[in-house]
């Protein structure tokens, strides 16, 4: 029998919380949009093919360029980064930009993606994980969208319900929906001569291809890849699915640290959402961007990788484990002390910030020489991750 989880307001009412402990209960609404959009987006590659006789021409490939673009700013930018995990502030235009991208992809609105999102990160691989993959790699790929209730209880987004645009994006998601999913691509068909052809390349095809890419995260890179952060979690860190989803297949790391702009926190991981955020701070379309100080990352690794150590430690590798240890945390000090000065000073050129940045980069350096030594000591004891 269907085990569903409620939430009582005050008015009464009863909320709904999509999760994982019940079988697959069809969810209608869901299986009338998503199914058809399915067999419409499988179907119109072909059907553009035969209507074009196979001329493929740059106005629909520039179209569903456009699209792609504008669906991946709203959900990997805006509702992800933005909207659920707050890495960083966006000025009203991007807000809005981010909340009509995100329409355009078909994947519900702010609130019930963000709020589902934020219970997946919360309680994660468990029953109260709306796309738990360890109920399977299909449930959590799509299985969950066609099988349990939408949520409808965002207590947990306290502050997305005091967004006015966000409401309104919630309250009317299917004005938003058409206008950005459908009547756009077609727009923009009819501007460049070829509506049709625009409409099923930019429209469905491009609908298809942004779901699926995005439900890999939630499948493939909870079943695929390394765990250099966390060992403990189904996340991985997948290249397939950050080629795929805009850098969103560090999915190890980002189960790691949640709250940091960056899914590929080190300059050469593709992510292209991670530059699109850092250059559009040079245009006030963002601010204040988390990043997770670097002696947190390498606490992680270094962490993970104790785990796998499967040979007793010599004398020698004991003393410099206990010295890696007091490097990091010599590291750490200076650095929160410079971040500490800097915060009530603000003085950037001050003589005792510059001091304190010195010491920060020195004991940083004496680290990394440690640590060096230690990968090499630690080849011999663990197996990869």
């Amino acid at each position: 029998m269907l085990r569903k989880r409620f939430t009582i307001e005050g008015s009464g009412s009863y909320k709904r919380t999509s999760d994982s402990s019940s079988g697959f209960t069809p969810n209608w609404l869901n299986i009338s949009f998503v199914v058809p959009m399915h067999l419409i987006g499988l179907l119109a590659w072909p059907t553009y093919l035969y209507l074009s006789h196979g001329d493929i021409r740059w106005p629909e490939i520039a179209a569903f360029v456009f699209m792609f673009i504008l669906g991946s700013i709203g959900v990997d930018v805006g509702y992800h980064r933005a909207f659920t995990h707050r890495a960083f502030h966006m000025s009203p235009f991007m807000r809005l930009l981010g909340l009509f991208g995100a329409a355009s992809v078909g994947e519900g609105s702010a609130l019930t993606w963000c709020s589902d999102h934020r219970r997946h990160h919360r309680f994660q691989d468990t029953d109260q994980d709306p796309y738990n993959v360890r109920r399977g790699f299909w449930w959590a790929h799509m299985g969950w969208i066609l099988g349990s209730p939408t949520s409808s209880d965002f207590t947990n987004c306290p502050d997305l319900l005091k967004d006015k645009l966000v409401i309104n994006q919630h309250k009317y998601y299917p004005i938003w929906l058409v206008l950005s999913c459908f009547l756009l691509p077609l727009g923009i068909g009819f501007l460049l001569g070829r509506p049709l052809q625009v409409f099923l390349f930019a429209g469905f095809t491009r609908l298809f291809l942004i779901n699926h890419f995005t439900y890999l995260i939630n499948s493939y890179a909870h079943y695929f890849g390394r765990r250099p952060y966390s060992s403990g979690i189904t996340a991985r860190d997948s290249l397939v699915c950050a080629i795929l989803a805009q850098g969103e297949g560090w999915h190890n790391y980002h189960h790691r640290f949640p709250y940091d702009y960056r899914n590929g926190h080190r300059f050469y991981h593709y992510d292209p959402t991670k530059w699109f955020i850092f250059v559009a701070q040079f245009l006030g379309l963002t601010s204040n961007l988390k990043r997770t100080p670097a002696h947190e990352i390498y606490r992680a690794r270094i962490q993970t990788k104790r785990q796998w150590i499967s040979a007793p430690k010599t004398p020698h590798f004991a003393k410099l484990e206990e010295a890696l240890d007091v490097s990091l945390a010599q590291w750490q000090e200076w650095h929160n002390e410079l971040a500490r000065i800097r915060f009530q000073m603000g003085e950037k050129g001050s003589k005792r910030i510059q001091t304190l940045k010195a010491n920060a980069n020195r004991a940083r350096h004496e680290f990394k020489i440690l640590y060096a030594e230690w990968k090499q000591w630690l080849k011999g004891m663990a197996a990869p991750v």
